[in-house]
């Protein structure tokens, strides 16, 4: 156990003194691999042994997808559909925020690219509007979170590469969830947006505007359809389906909003290598780390303080929640996934709790450490948006970050929150 909590102090040094987090988690890797006195070519074989799967081809076609759709701008036309469906109640803007998050999620799958995409068209515009800079990034921020719940999702692909779970049942399982969530910060900003006392004017609910945006959109909104229907009827894989997404992302911004240039794709494809490179070195470099905590038997003591010492099935789960909050707070999502998905797919199964349940309330989990400072990517992206002082929004983003806290609970104690949707689509 010191070894591993003395592994972990090593990656913050590395993070705190300004080095990505895969470099973090290279360097920490190879000073143990050496102090233990383990041959060096144990590294080049975990970093590749990590990433050698066909499953992780989904990641940067997703990818493509979405900075294709992002190129198209696609994102102005789901903001303006969720602007005429919630726009006009108080709170106006920030139900707006929250609402093409979803929207986006359905394409992207990855809550950077919300933060970045959703966050640089709505922060201006709420803060043009009157709303304080730190309201816009805490609203930006919580909802980035929604783009790795709702499918499909980049979390729980690699969640499925780690535990073999079924891809498909995991993206389902994640929709009523990622809903939940947004409903419950709608409810947040609403209470917030009264509590800082706005009252800016709205404009009225008219169906025919509601009508006329959807139309507008609805060449966005097929893609989801494209992807989750060819996954869950069995037609295509999701590394297919995310070639589906590009074809079509292709063809909508050429064709549908022939917002698309030719001269576009170099910057497409070259934003889309760096964005795939930093998650799979991420990836890649966590297997060395991993190595390591198996070695030292950090998994196997973590399971065997959970199931026979707590021994209670929900006590359990609040612990190895409470473990991946305060993990999260230091080590980005795909990190702790890599490190505890095989561990918190044991523990749920000893505990006689459905793989695809458990494995979606622990995704969320893990994924909450990237709105949670110091290395909470959305936030800093949503913060550098905003051009805010990172420490000015910890405490407005608080009551988001609850909320999303006391969904997984329910979720915990209501499996078929999680379970309903695979069961009704995919049989039992």
């Amino acid at each position: 156990m010191l070894q591993a909590l003395l592994l972990f102090l090593v990656v913050q040094f590395f993070i705190f003194a300004g080095f990505p987090i895969y470099i973090s988690c290279i360097v920490t890797g190879i000073i143990f691999i050496f102090a233990e006195g383990i041959p060096f070519n144990v590294v080049i074989i975990k970093m590749f042994g990590t990433i050698n799967s066909l499953s992780f081809l989904a990641i940067p076609f997703f990818i493509l997808a979405g900075n294709v759709m992002t190129r198209s701008r696609i994102t102005d036309k789901l903001v303006s559909f969720a602007n005429a469906a919630v726009g006009q109640f108080k709170g106006g803007l920030g139900h707006v925020n929250i609402l093409a998050s979803v929207f986006f999620g359905g394409i992207q799958g990855s809550g950077a690219a919300d933060a970045s995409a959703i966050g640089g068209i709505m922060i201006p515009a709420m803060e043009k509007q009157g709303y304080g800079k730190d309201y816009a990034v805490a609203v930006t921020a919580g909802s980035s979170m929604i783009s790795p719940i709702i499918p499909p999702s980049i979390a729980m692909i690699l969640y499925s590469c780690y535990t073999e779970t079924p891809v498909g049942r995991l993206f389902m399982g994640g929709l009523i969830p990622g809903v939940l969530i947004a409903i419950a910060q709608m409810i947040v900003n609403g209470v917030e947006y009264r509590r800082r006392g706005y009252n800016f004017e709205t404009g009225k609910f008219s169906i025919i505007n509601l009508a006329r945006a959807f139309i507008d959109s609805v060449g966005a909104l097929i893609m989801p359809c494209i992807i989750m229907g060819g996954i869950l009827f069995g037609i295509v894989t999701p590394t297919e389906s995310g070639v589906l997404a590009v074809l079509y992302g292709l063809v909508y911004g050429f064709f549908i909003s022939k917002r698309l240039k030719i001269g576009d794709l170099p910057g497409i494809l070259m934003d889309t290598v760096v964005t795939t490179t930093v998650v799979m070195l991420t990836v890649a470099a966590t297997g060395i780390l991993s190595y390591l905590l198996v070695s030292w038997r950090f998994e196997r003591m973590i399971y065997d303080f959970a199931i026979n010492t707590l021994q209670n099935r929900y006590l359990v789960s609040v612990f190895l929640m409470v473990v991946l909050l305060i993990l999260g707070i230091f080590l980005e999502p795909p990190v702790l996934i890599a490190m505890f998905a095989t561990s918190v797919l044991a523990i749920g199964n000893t505990l006689g709790f459905d793989p695809i349940h458990y494995g979606v309330i622990m995704v969320i989990i893990m994924q909450l450490g990237a709105i949670t400072p110091p290395v909470g990517t959305f936030l800093f992206i949503a913060c550098g948006v905003a051009k805010l002082p990172l420490e000015k929004s910890v405490r407005p983003l608080m009551p988001y970050m609850l909320v999303i806290v006391f969904v997984v609970v329910l979720l915990l104690f209501i499996p078929s929150l999680v379970t309903f949707m695979p069961s009704l689509i995919m049989g039992d």
